[in-house]
């Protein structure tokens, strides 16, 4: 079948330009796989492939849906996606809305958004799928996450942070609550336990890395915080190596996210109104306790 991916080396006639590198993928010889969400697909562009000689952070898969078939619900937690469709005819579900799609047509779906394609049409539906940054495993959940929320921006993930906000909250502390997360699985969580253990360190980022213990696998992971992480709590993520954190909202305290993506670290904020109206509520009913914190 022959190997999917070349490269043409065309010395250019003025000196001192080094010589081009053209990088040619072919999508007709990549062999295409049934993948988690069903959908038949060859990943023809990715950086892991071409060993630093590909200077670009997204990721490139061509993708083919039989007739009748539809992919299975996914949400990429911290890459948005870009469907560009190449043949047949879908219907594309992405949060709260439908819309049908034809050869020609991109679809730009969001960070933390369900989605999902079906092929309507008499032939199969092929198109590609452009991923920012570049498609990683650990980044993927299959199915419906619980708990929607208006924005189709829900996540199982957010939810468990969200619970831990609230244990803290019913101990007497800061509703703040944060949890880790390898390969779709939750591997430690947290909350902050400033005003119950008399501990000014004990912020739910930190509670959560403490849980965690001593792990070479940091980097595969992703920090899920109900707020926005301050400048301690991001400086641990930057130490760390933690490269993806995940944050339900960051409007009541817009925290250290320029600091952190400054060092590498992609971020999303999902504007999570429970989040919101959780951190709200606490701030107005205890100025005093959260600006010893971190709210000055």
């Amino acid at each position: 079948m022959g190997e999917p991916f070349r490269v043409r080396d065309e010395t250019l006639i003025c000196h001192p330009v080094p010589p081009a590198l053209m990088i040619i993928t072919d999508s007709a010889r990549a062999p295409h796989v049934r993948v988690l969400d069903r959908t038949m697909v060859a990943e023809i562009l990715h950086p892991k492939h071409f060993k630093g000689r590909l200077a670009t952070r997204y990721s490139i898969a061509h993708a083919r849906l039989p007739v009748g078939e539809a992919s299975l619900p996914h949400t990429l937690l911290s890459s948005s996606e870009v469907y560009v469709i190449l043949q047949g005819t879908g219907l594309m579900h992405t949060g709260t809305e439908e819309a049908v799609v034809h050869p020609g047509e991109l679809v730009y779906i969001p960070p933390g958004t369900v989605q999902y394609i079906e092929n309507t049409g008499g032939e199969e539906l092929v198109f590609l799928a452009i991923v920012d940054p570049c498609w990683r495993g650990e980044d993927e959940i299959l199915g419906t996450p619980a708990g929607p929320d208006t924005a189709g921006n829900a996540d199982r993930f957010l939810d468990q942070a969200r619970v831990e906000a609230e244990t803290g909250l019913s101990e007497g502390g800061i509703p703040i609550g944060s949890v880790l997360v390898r390969n779709g699985e939750i591997i430690a969580s947290g909350h902050n336990r400033r005003v119950q253990d008399g501990n000014p360190m004990a912020h739910a980022e930190i509670d959560c890395l403490v849980n965690a213990g001593r792990r070479a696998d940091l980097k595969e992971c992703t920090l899920y915080s109900t707020l926005m992480p301050c400048y301690l709590c991001a400086g641990a993520v930057v130490q760390f190596g933690i490269r993806t954190v995940i944050v339900g909202e960051s409007q009541n305290f817009t925290g250290a996210r320029e600091f952190m993506e400054a060092h590498g670290v992609r971020v999303t904020d999902l504007a999570d109104p429970r989040c919101i109206s959780m951190m709200e509520t606490y701030i107005r009913e205890n100025p005093n306790v959260w600006n010893e914190d971190i709210g000055v």
